[in-house]
């Protein structure tokens, strides 16, 4: 029998404390002992200055899978990130899967920032690609992490010369991939950066349910910027006495539970607040705790609810634990009183509250902060407090902008087979002074390759084809012209340019390689007058000069149930937050909307409208008494229709049934006059007026036509025919008299 080795006790030791080691590295709040009294609990608090970000690519847009194979076999993946900041603890979780039908040899190579991070083989026919990459804390200046997917398959030698591109090998990556981070708040210095730093769905914070109409403005106008940012927002108001908040997942720190307060906010589930010390212990929580916010519409309410639900809360604190009044009233200071400090008249500043940055907007500076939160004066904002008379972008009445005025940045960029360059702007940036988009002039240049033949420019505008080109490739600029059919605008309009090469391996000499294509600054568009139309984009070409958003004055009251109705909606039909009046009808009351509308849930006695409801029953006419449509029994149904109320054309919002749609998104209306929409989105757009589309042909036949016909100035050809007649009896004349001059007496 072999003798113990006297060695194994001491390897035990150190396996049991490897493994202790790792579980603490694996947990760190195990490493860090649960404080035993209220007073350590604020301290903590107040001390902890670091923000947990979480971005999926679901919340990025994606709302299917990325799929990578033949002949899309990479993928570039930006992910946002505080400008400037540095970052801790980041990690990318990719959740991917793979399938191997052509067999050969597989690689993924990941890169963050142009540098490869991880090199993996796939062997087998299918499994998982799941993936865990660390992101090192250095700043990016640009806002983005770049994360690059690519995905290669190598075939054997008889594919040399043929085309080797495997489709049945292919890379699935879930919209449920995640990256995390985290970044120290003090790092937020200014207004800038801290709308950078805004997560996917921001917070808009409001004093109560029932707003003032000034901070109601405000609230719409900062969603609609937000919208118009790719953001969704979600309105919440700082919670009162009496409100049913949800606990579920709350855990609240057992040294406070000593405390009433907090004792009760323990029992988890749906808890209906009793006093202001427990809406101050809700608030009190931190960064951990159930409540936040990302942008705040500061008024006089504001402030007193919260001064009052902190006092309650101290109060309660020195009555049961006396020695955490100081921790609490350091980290009241920094992290709780500054949004119960009001602003100035018109001013925008950057406080932390809640253990996070969050923009603070005086109730009268809606207007002010859309502006200066604009893609035009963004990067002016390198303040912490700002006071902000005007931000708006300057007028222009040329009939030419460059597509950078519009967010597409000019740049040079590889492509192998295929690449992409867009750029995303709203219509109201060009409709001026009744002016649209008629003409898309780009100007191009492409290296040359070892392909014989030619790369392809498509131009395609929210995803209609434009126009499309076979470029020279030999370096220098290139242009295309592409006229802009009015049926492929939209309120919120996607430019894009796919640039495809052909693959060539110069008869199996060469390796397919990259060649470099530019877009270059002189690229622009040209707008043109455009006769008013009664369908939607008619009505974004009229709003570009200011609307007038109109709502009743009941939205004021049920705040955080209108607001995102008002906001989408806005965003649906172009509505400016720069522009834009707003006015909240009082019951009864009559308003006349005095230029281009959007009313929402208003009636108008003398409007002209093609739908009539009444309770769950639609009824919906063309330009006959003839019903087209008449249903009941709808709920949860919204329909939008272009009205003209007053002599002023608008449009209508009104709901069918009891309760109104919810509306997750701006929906993409074009060339109607009534859309009907529910919680999942746009159910049908028609023109009540042209149901057959005569209108869409008719321009397209004008702008096919000659160019004084298509802008309208038929009436120069008969004078031009007219001047012409004068000038050759005139040169006839002389002739003449020549002739009789020169003939002998």
């Amino acid at each position: 029998m072999a003798t113990p080795s006297p060695r194994l006790p001491r390897f035990r030791q150190h396996v049991v404390r490897s493994a202790f080691s790792l579980i603490v590295a694996a947990f760190p709040a195990l490493a860090i002992a649960q404080p035993n009294s209220p007073s350590e609990v604020f301290r903590r608090l107040s001390d902890d200055r670091w923000v947990t970000r979480e971005t999926t690519l679901a919340e990025l847009g994606f709302t299917g899978p990325l799929v990578l194979g033949a002949p899309e076999t990479s993928h570039d993946l930006y992910l946002p990130v505080p400008a400037n900041v540095p970052l801790s603890n980041g990690e990318i979780r990719l959740d991917a899967s793979y399938m191997r039908a052509d067999g050969g040899r597989t690689t993924l190579v990941i890169s963050l920032d142009s540098y490869p991070v991880s090199s993996r083989p796939f062997p087998l026919e299918k499994g998982d690609a799941s993936v865990v990459l660390a992101v090192d804390g250095a700043p990016r200046p640009s806002g983005f992490v770049r994360l690059g997917l690519d995905w290669r398959t190598a075939l054997g030698a008889d594919w040399n010369c043929a085309d080797g591109r495997p489709a049945g090998n292919v890379l699935r990556i879930e919209p449920t991939s995640r990256f995390t981070y985290r970044y120290d708040a003090t790092a937020i210095r200014d207004l800038t950066t801290a709308w950078g730093a805004l997560p996917a769905v921001p917070v808009i914070l409001v004093s109560s349910k029932s707003l003032s109409p000034e901070a109601y403005d405000s609230a719409w106008r900062l969603g609609l910027s937000l919208e118009r940012a790719g953001k969704r927002s979600t309105i919440r108001a700082l919670p009162s006495v009496g409100d049913l908040v949800d606990l579920e997942g709350v855990v609240i720190p057992p040294a406070l539970r000593r405390v009433p307060a907090f004792a009760a906010l323990s029992q988890g589930g749906r808890y209906t607040l009793k006093d202001a010390a427990e809406v101050g212990a809700l608030l009190s929580l931190g960064p951990d705790g159930p409540f936040r916010a990302d942008i705040v519409i500061s008024d006089p309410a504001m402030g007193s609810g919260l001064g009052a639900a902190f006092d309650a809360l101290s109060n309660q604190l020195q009555t049961t634990a006396s020695d955490s009044v100081a921790p609490f009233t350091a980290w009241r200071g920094r992290a709780l009183d500054p949004l119960a400090r009001p602003p100035g008249p018109k001013q925008i500043g950057l406080a932390f509250a809640f253990g996070r940055p969050v923009i603070v907007v005086a109730s009268d500076a809606g207007a002010q902060a859309a502006g200066l939160f604009s893609a035009y004066w963004n990067r002016v904002a390198v303040a912490a407090v700002m006071g902000v008379e005007a931000a708006d972008q300057p007028a222009h009445d040329s009939s030419l902008v460059s597509l950078k005025y519009l967010g597409g940045k000019p740049g040079s960029f590889d492509v192998l087979a295929h690449a992409d360059w867009s750029a995303t702007f709203d219509i109201g940036a060009v409709a001026a002074d009744g002016r649209l988009p008629g003409t898309l002039v780009l100007d191009v240049a492409a290296a040359p390759s070892a392909a014989r033949t030619p790369p392809v420019v498509s131009i395609f505008m929210n995803d209609i084809l434009l126009g499309a080109k076979q470029l020279d490739a030999n370096g220098t600029r290139e242009r295309i012209t592409a006229p802009i059919p009015r049926y492929s605008l939209l309120a919120r309009n996607t430019l894009r340019l796919a640039f495809v090469r052909q693959l060539a391996s110069d008869r199996c000499r060469e390796t397919p390689e990259a060649y470099p294509v530019s877009v270059l600054p002189s690229s622009h568009m040209l707008l043109k007058k455009a006769a008013s139309s009664d369908d939607f984009t008619g009505m974004v070409a009229r709003y570009a000069t200011g609307a007038h958003v109109m709502v009743p004055a009941s939205f004021l009251g049920d705040a955080v149930s209108s607001l995102p109705r008002v906001i989408r909606m806005a965003a649906t039909t172009g509505v400016s937050p720069l522009q834009a009046r707003f006015t909240a009808v009082s019951s009864g009351a009559t308003e006349k909307p005095d230029g281009p509308f959007l009313a929402l849930e208003l009636p108008f006695k003398d409007a002209k409208s093609k739908v009539k409801l009444e309770g769950g029953h639609l009824v919906m006419s063309a330009d006959t008494d003839k019903a087209i449509l008449d249903v009941t029994g709808l709920n949860n149904v919204g329909v939008v229709e272009i009205v003209q109320a007053g002599g002023d054309k608008g449009i209508v919002y009104r709901r069918v049934g009891t309760e109104a749609p919810t509306m997750g998104k701006p929906m993409l209306l074009a060339r109607g006059d009534v859309a009907v929409f529910g919680s999942n989105g746009l159910l049908a757009e028609i023109n009540a007026s042209d149901p057959t589309g005569r209108s869409v042909t008719i321009e397209e036949s004008e702008d096919s036509r000659p160019w004084l016909l298509g802008q309208g100035y038929w009436w120069i050809l008969p004078l031009l025919g007219i001047a012409l007649l004068i000038a050759l009896m005139v040169f006839a004349s002389r002739v003449r008299r020549r002739e009789r001059d020169r003939s002998p007496a």
